[in-house]
């Protein structure tokens, strides 16, 4: 028991690192898109190293490395080229991704098509969350119990206890941070086994090379599964899963700029690749020192038997760490990415619109831990890694893969068409499993082909046409829509606005003073906060607080350039394409309004001058409500 009592100190230590991290980033959490979007401030560097941390686990390192074992280089179709490859093509269509403001796919999805799509999409993302990090959650407890011997129980309550503490703490900021120090230690983890899984045949005196070429032609053939094709139906079952996941969407919005999210993400597959290379080199180091495993969960069982058996009580404890790493980084990703949709696009859209910042930053806290908990609890009424990811991609794949990149990249795409597309893809694929578990007691984790294959495809077939087909019987997406997504739409909705603003006036310096303003990249982050007070009036009640619903409408019909998309929570001026350099308006405190905007550094001078004018008609319309407005406290 030494080697655990040193990762009971190593581990409190660790945790005690990352909460100081939480601490210190949660003294920047002001916003919503504070703690989900760590305020759209991230290089490229730290996105790189974030992405790579949080879609490789204890879990991934187990299951490629059991692939390799059992099939041979023919199983990158099936884990690791989907992985890399999803990666690449989401950073391919990053630039369409950063331009539209939004902090979920499902908001994204409202804004593009109509407030109907938003709830089923949301509800579909968190469910693909929570079993992504239930894998996370599996791959610990088979750790631990083949290491220490720990009830999964324990194991998954240290695990649990640990990611709920930091990431409510710190939020998206903190997740990104900690996920530097976590890659360091995932990649000394593959590193290290790697090294020592080619080194110990050679002490036996056995040669690597003589080894690798009698595991024979199947093993190093690439296409062994089904030749190409069977290698292309893989990736059309798998990658749009990936590719439509949402938490790389999530650190594209939080990027600072399209430059760093495209960065980023290849550099994430590029470090995502090197773990991958050091699993290929572990199954070949293991095929050497045991006999052949007979099953994926045998095969994924001889990485931890290994280390367990040939390191010293000191090692174990450290990579015992960097196991844990790996597994937190997933799982306080996914947990985020999960509960952002239930806080924003359910919560803050449907149930709580009125709600201040300060209380969307309780819920917010209060929903990762119950994202948390929901996954361990799940986690331990399974034990296949494979079934969770299995199940997470393919509803995924089947239900919203479509109507989203359809939805950016192609005018005809309606309302109708990628509900059509949800229903028909996403429920046929969940009684597909239904099917294969219930009926035909068929297990998910031996892949089976009518459901890796035939049935996502089945399911992807049945989307793509609903969405296709149903898009193009029902009338066209209103333009002010496709405006922030097609620059022809855009040219002709927004063509002749012009801003008249007078420069001279005593409150346009007083306004000017106000703006906060910060370089991120090749945008500029402008901030105005607004204070109000009520005024004396004969007809109105002036100690009540502002209510939100109803001033929203009467700002909007006051004056035509204000928009809601996505619900009153949120409000833009929207006069011009580029819908993330346009006029946000969100509510701050009781007695104060938030405006925001990040236009491109070229567009600045412009923003600033609507900001202004933006001030003037809200102050306009706040009169209405009994309330005057200040962009300083010591005015107001």
């Amino acid at each position: 028991m030494e080697s655990y009592y040193l990762f009971l100190i190593f581990f409190v230590l660790f945790i005690a690192m990352l909460v100081g991290i939480s601490l210190l980033t949660s003294r920047r959490q002001k916003s919503v898109t504070d703690f989900w979007l760590a305020g759209s401030e991230l290089g490229a560097g730290i996105i790189g190293l974030s992405t790579a941390a949080s879609w490789i686990n204890a879990s991934g390192l187990l299951l490629a490395t059991g692939m390799f074992l059992l099939i041979g280089i023919g199983s990158i179709w099936l884990w690791v080229f989907p992985n890399i490859a999803a990666l690449i093509i989401i950073a391919a269509i990053s630039g369409r991704i950063k331009n539209i403001p939004a902090l979920t796919q499902p908001e994204l999805m409202e804004i593009r098509y109509d407030p109907l799509i938003r709830a089923p999409v949301a509800l579909a993302v968190t469910i693909m969350m929570v079993l992504f990090s239930v894998s996370d959650f599996i791959g610990f407890k088979l750790v631990l119990g083949s290491f220490y011997g720990i009830e999964p129980i324990y194991a998954i309550l240290i695990m649990a206890v640990a990611a709920a503490l930091y990431v409510s703490i710190g939020g998206f900021r903190a997740v990104v941070w900690a996920d530097v120090p976590k890659y360091a230690l995932l990649a000394g983890l593959a590193a290290s086994v790697a090294a020592m899984a080619l080194w110990l045949p050679v002490q036996k005196g056995l040669s690597i090379t003589a080894t690798a070429i009698a595991f024979g032609p199947d093993w190093w053939n690439p296409f062994v599964m089904g030749g190409v094709l069977g290698a292309l139906v893989l990736q059309l079952a798998l990658l749009p899963g990936w590719v439509a996941e949402q938490d790389p969407w999530q650190k594209i919005w939080a990027a600072r700029d399209e430059r760093s999210a495209k960065r980023g993400l290849i550099l994430g597959a590029g470090l995502m690749a090197l773990i991958y290379l050091c699993c290929f080199l572990t199954s070949i180091g293991l095929r050497a020192l045991y006999p052949m495993p007979t099953s994926e969960a045998e095969a994924e069982m001889l990485y931890p038997t290994f280390i367990s058996n040939n390191v010293s009580p000191l090692v174990l404890a450290l990579l015992t760490i960097g196991f844990l790493a790996a597994c937190m980084s997933c799982t306080s990703t996914f947990a985020t990415s999960g509960a952002s949709c239930i806080s924003r696009d359910l919560i803050q859209r449907h149930i709580k619109p009125e709600a201040t910042m300060k209380e969307m930053l309780t819920i917010n806290r209060v929903l990762v831990v119950i994202m948390i908990a929901t996954s361990a609890i799940i986690a331990l009424k399974m034990d296949s890694i494979l079934e969770a990811v299995i199940i997470a991609t393919v509803i995924g794949t089947t239900s919203y893969f479509f109507p989203i990149i359809g939805g950016l990249y192609w005018k005809r795409a309606t309302k109708w068409g990628a509900l059509a597309a949800l229903i028909m893809g996403g429920g046929t694929q969940i009684l597909l499993i239904c099917y294969e578990i219930f009926w035909l007691h068929q297990s998910l984790d031996t892949v089976s082909p009518y459901l890796t294959e035939h049935g996502v495809l089945v399911g992807l077939s049945l989307s793509a046409i609903s969405f296709i087909g149903i898009s193009l019987a029902t009338p066209l997406t209103e333009r002010i829509r496709l405006a922030p997504f097609f620059s022809d739409v855009a040219k002709d909705v927004f063509q002749g606005q012009r801003l008249e603003v007078n420069k001279n006036s005593p409150l346009y310096h007083e306004v000017m003073v106000s703006i906060e303003q910060k370089i991120s990249g090749d945008r500029a982050h402008l901030n105005l906060s607004i204070f109000l007070q009520p005024v004396k009036s004969d007809s109105r009640n002036i100690s009540s607080e502002l209510e939100w619903d109803e001033y929203v409408e009467h700002l909007k019909a006051t004056h035509s350039n204000w928009y809601t998309p996505t619900g009153s929570h949120i409000v833009y001026r929207l006069s011009q394409a580029d819908m993330l350099a346009s006029i946000k308006m969100v509510r701050g405190d009781v007695f104060q309004i938030w405006l925001s905007a990040e236009p491109r550094l070229a567009q600045v001078d412009r923003q600033i001058d609507e900001l202004f004018l933006s001030f003037e008609e809200i102050r306009d319309s706040l009169s209405e409500f009994g309330l005057s407005a200040s962009p300083s406290p010591s005015k107001s």
